[in-house]
């Protein structure tokens, strides 16, 4: 893990490349689903799952880098202390726990809305913007769904390694966005990212 951080020549992205939140939902309702597909999402939006889901008071949505890269394994640990919670009584989910396949990419942005609604917390755990998990920024950007994002952002000690990482106009708005306010958080080691989600209620 880096430690240290200066973020002085990173992007400075305008307002003008956000797109507002009328945009991207009128984007999500805009696939069209196969009667197949429709069926598939309701399988898995009442399943089991969700009904254990429903159970708890808070639910955290976890969002960022999957797979077996090193920034899911920081994700993972977000993910567990979140679900650790008893007082309340918290879970915490992630896109993947669904199981959808690659194949079912156009499933996907519907049911991560789906999530959002159901969700109580979004929690947004980013390392940079080269995952597929990008896409998800545009979406917590919407008004429905801001008021309930958390953002967790890692900073890098090398401001070309910082920009690189976050070489993402689109993203870099979204997140120019959401990084603002309390429910803001910036970090460098694992133990800073603890805290950070010990700052989320």
């Amino acid at each position: 893990m880096d430690d240290g951080a200066d973020v002085s020549g990173s992007n400075t992205p305008t307002r003008a490349d956000i797109p507002d939140g009328e945009t991207i939902l009128e984007g999500i309702s805009a696939i069209q689903l196969t009667p197949a597909e429709h069926q598939r999402v309701k399988d898995l939006v009442h399943g089991p799952l969700l009904n254990r889901i429903e159970r708890h008071d808070r639910r955290y949505l976890v969002v960022g880098a999957g797979g077996e890269v090193g920034a899911a394994t920081r994700r993972s640990i977000v993910y567990d202390d979140l679900d650790g919670r008893t007082d309340p009584l918290a879970t915490a989910i992630r896109l993947e726990d669904f199981e959808l396949t690659p194949e079912e990419i156009r499933l996907w942005t519907r049911v991560f809305d789906i999530l959002c609604g159901l969700a109580t917390h979004i929690v947004a755990v980013l390392e940079d913007f080269d995952g597929g998990y990008v896409w998800e920024l545009g979406l917590l950007f919407a008004p429905a769904y801001r008021e309930k994002a958390w953002v967790l952002k890692r900073l890098y000690d090398d401001p070309e390694r910082e920009r690189s990482r976050f070489d993402n106009g689109m993203a870099a708005s979204h997140v120019e966005a959401l990084l603002t306010g309390e429910r803001a958080h910036e970090w460098t080691t694992v133990d800073e990212l603890r805290a950070a989600v010990d700052e989320i209620p």
